[in-house]
C-alpha cells in the first residue's frame, strides 16, 4: 500500500512541476493551433468522403444493383 501512496505523491509532485513551467499560449499561438487543427480535421473528412465515393463506385461497378 505504501508503494501506491509514493507513486501517487510522485505523480502530484511531477504534475506540479509541469504546471509551474507551463505558460498560457499567446493569442497568435492559439489562433495558429486552432487553424491547423481545423485544417487537419477537414482534410481527414475530405479524404474519407472521397474514399467512400470511390469504394461505392467500385462496388456498384462489380456488383450492379438489380
Amino acid at each position: 500500500m505504501s508503494k501506491m501512496i509514493y507513486k501517487i505523491r510522485g505523480f502530484f509532485i511531477n504534475s506540479r512541476k509541469v504546471l509551474r513551467h507551463a505558460k498560457k499560449p499567446s493569442r497568435r499561438e492559439l489562433s495558429i493551433t486552432v487553424k491547423m487543427s481545423a485544417i487537419g480535421i477537414i482534410l481527414i473528412g475530405v479524404i474519407g468522403y472521397v474514399l467512400s465515393l470511390l469504394f461505392n463506385a467500385i462496388i456498384n461497378a462489380i456488383n450492379p444493383p438489380t
